[in-house]
């Protein structure tokens, strides 16, 4: 069922999913909307009540405020949720897809002492991240950013050249050729990025964190996907002390019965002491 929050002048979509005792934040990838989570109802709805929240410019989602997205606004969100639809958790669970890893962490950020699970699938890269960061946050790189907004046939080609001469990763080129392919696009990314552009990751201070208050980690990846490549990331994750990892067959899906089957394996009924 998908339902609105007020936020101040902003409005934030999201669907309830489940009827669990325990809670689930989910946030979805880049031009989708919380309603995929549908799909692992079946296997997650009765352990979990699940909270997937529209990213802003995504379903029904709208930032309308004159300051930048922050952690603290992210906190204020979800307690507002909380207090909309009657969840009065002490402890609760967060999953993202692909960008949504970015909303997440922010989230555990703020509640860290009351996560139970942080569950990646298939999360961007750190190269990807530091271009986000890059085309947001440094003067040079947003009036890049902005230039190729109004002139998206100028971004692809020299996408492709930067590629070519080996200074652009494959993630980021291959991001950019099945996304930002045409003006409409390329707005909403430049929309979406730029509401989320405050929330950066320390990731060595964000493993330590993870690490102290006893997160559990499970990260899903497809080892055949070309966006946001597993390698670097299995790498980090393996380092954290209580962590799942999981390498499917896959590319970049979100909706496979791999993936189902491994929530199956993890949360269904009778697993509740992982």
């Amino acid at each position: 069922m998908q339902k609105q929050f007020k936020y101040k002048n902003s409005i934030v979509s999201y669907h309830r999913l489940g009827s669990g005792s325990e809670v689930l934040v989910a946030f979805h990838g880049y031009g989708q909307t919380g309603s995929e989570y549908a799909y692992f109802e079946d296997v997650l709805g009765e352990r979990f009540t699940i909270i997937a929240i529209d990213f802003f410019w995504h379903g029904d989602s709208e930032w309308h405020e004159p300051y930048d997205f922050t952690d603290l606004h992210m906190k204020e969100l979800l307690d507002g949720i909380a207090r909309q639809e009657d969840l009065h958790a002490q402890r609760f669970s967060v999953l993202s897809f692909s960008m949504g890893a970015r909303l997440a962490r922010a989230l555990v950020r703020n509640f860290a002492a009351r996560i139970d699970y942080f569950i990646l699938l298939s999360p961007p890269t750190f190269s990807f991240n530091r271009f986000l960061n890059f085309t947001t946050n440094n003067p040079i790189g947003l009036a890049a950013f902005k230039y190729f907004v109004n002139t998206p046939g100028a971004l692809l080609s020299w996408v492709e050249r930067l590629h070519k001469i080996k200074i652009l990763n494959r993630s980021v080129y291959v991001f950019t050729s099945k996304f930002v392919g045409k003006q409409e696009r390329i707005h909403k990314v430049f929309k979406t990025w730029l509401a989320q552009r405050k929330l950066t990751t320390n990731f060595s201070k964000f493993a330590k964190l993870l690490d102290h208050h006893n997160i559990k980690v499970v990260l899903i990846v497809g080892k055949k996907d070309a966006i946001t490549p597993p390698y670097q990331m299995i790498k980090y994750v393996r380092k954290l002390k209580h962590k799942r990892i999981f390498i499917l067959q896959k590319k970049h899906e979100l909706a496979t019965p791999e993936t189902k089957h491994i929530f199956t394996k993890l949360f269904g009924q009778g697993n509740t002491s992982n």
